[in-house]
């Protein structure tokens, strides 16, 4: 069965795309394919898609799609199931709109990258609130999760910062099927530069930089799953 996750956050520049291009080089170099579809106006990700081929630094495993309407995402899904595709990661608007309920209702699995500064939490807040609807109005079980991104080391005193964990504590608290992964994502130039058309972080020379890179999209990945299969299983039980 393919699985569909979402990049959601109602907050411009949260980090979506590079979100979704750090996840997608992790699924794929585990040989899962990987079907990416933009659905952002924006349109960061298919421009990340051009560039990486304009430089010829194209992904294995990846493809990419744009999907700017509610029928077209409907169609996109549609054709996945012909295609094959392991996983499917949908890059939402940055703004709320018509199209992110078919989002929602399509996936199994919402991540919200979460920045250290209070309207951003506010906006995985809102994120975390429409999954809730979907879930009441459907019955459906979709997951929302919550991942902390640019950190920087003194970022971590900031009072943003210490309040996204009790938020999220907050937001289960008032019956929210949402949660805070404990692995962040640091601020990374590779992780700025890879938007430039390099491909997936996966494809870089392994410097040290890199290698520290890596070892925290595992990380992150692993944790997703985990994450996945234990809700999966509570479900069962």
């Amino acid at each position: 069965m393919t699985k569909v996750y979402a990049a959601i956050s109602n907050k411009g520049g949260a980090g979506k795309t590079t979100l979704v291009t750090l996840l997608a080089g992790e699924y794929a170099l585990r040989g899962e394919r990987v079907l990416l579809i933009d659905a952002d106006g924006r349109l960061n990700l298919s421009g990340w898609w051009r560039l990486c081929h304009s430089k010829a630094n194209v992904p294995e495993n990846i493809d990419v799609t744009i999907a700017a309407s509610r029928r077209a995402l409907e169609m996109e899904i549609a054709r996945l199931q012909k295609n094959s595709f392991d996983l499917v990661i949908i890059d939402a608007p940055g703004v709320d709109s018509t199209i992110q309920e078919a989002i929602i209702g399509s996936s199994q699995l919402v991540i919200s990258p979460v920045q250290p500064g209070i309207k951003e939490i506010e906006a995985a807040g809102q994120a975390a609130a429409s999954v809730a609807e979907i879930n009441d109005r459907y019955g459906s079980q979709i997951l929302h999760l919550n991942v902390r991104t640019r950190i920087t080391v003194p970022g971590r005193n900031l009072e943003a910062y210490r309040y996204v964990r009790p938020f999220v504590v907050g937001l289960q608290q008032a019956g929210y099927q949402t949660a805070l992964l404990s692995t962040e994502l640091f601020e990374r130039n590779i992780y700025r530069a890879i938007q430039n058309g390099l491909g997936t972080l996966q494809m870089q020379e392994l410097s040290d930089p890199v290698r520290r890179a890596r070892r925290e999209v595992l990380t992150l990945v692993e944790e997703i799953e985990a994450t996945r299969r234990a809700k999966i299983t509570g479900d069962a039980a």
